[in-house]
């Protein structure tokens, strides 16, 4: 028997990932089998942007780690230790981080592939999505 009660909808696919952080959160605490499984072993590109204001930030796990890695840092923290999204959880506060800051994969693959290729693709959506200039990455 779990100790607490199924919440939330199940794993919807890699491409259909469209949450805010307190799911994310949630999804981490629970230790979701269906999205542990399905993230801790591949390597990715994604976005979490502010549904308020638009600004994005883009990020990648590589690596050993693996995306559940990377979005539990983010549970745990609410900034993943990203300069411009401490700066945001700064002025906009937690309660609007748990429920604007929504997480999406952009691309997705399985922990073979080298992580240099993971890097340059982080580097191409920067800067299609402007996440430098109108968004949180200062890198």
């Amino acid at each position: 028997m779990l100790e607490e009660p199924f919440t939330g909808d199940p794993f919807p696919g890699h491409d259909r990932i469209d949450h805010s952080l307190a799911q994310i959160q949630s999804i981490v605490k629970q230790a979701r089998p269906d999205w542990r499984i399905a993230l801790e072993n591949m390597k990715g590109v994604y976005v979490i942007h502010d549904q308020s204001t638009g600004e994005p930030y883009v990020g990648s796990a590589y690596g050993d780690t693996g995306i559940w890695q990377r979005w539990s840092s983010y549970a745990g923290t609410l900034h993943g230790d990203n300069v411009g999204l401490r700066d945001h959880l700064t002025a906009k506060g937690e309660d609007h981080f748990r429920n604007n800051m929504r997480f999406a994969l952009l691309e997705f693959w399985s922990m073979r592939m080298d992580d240099q290729h993971v890097i340059d693709r982080e580097t191409y959506w920067k800067k299609v999505l402007l996440s430098r200039s109108l968004g949180h990455n200062k890198n």
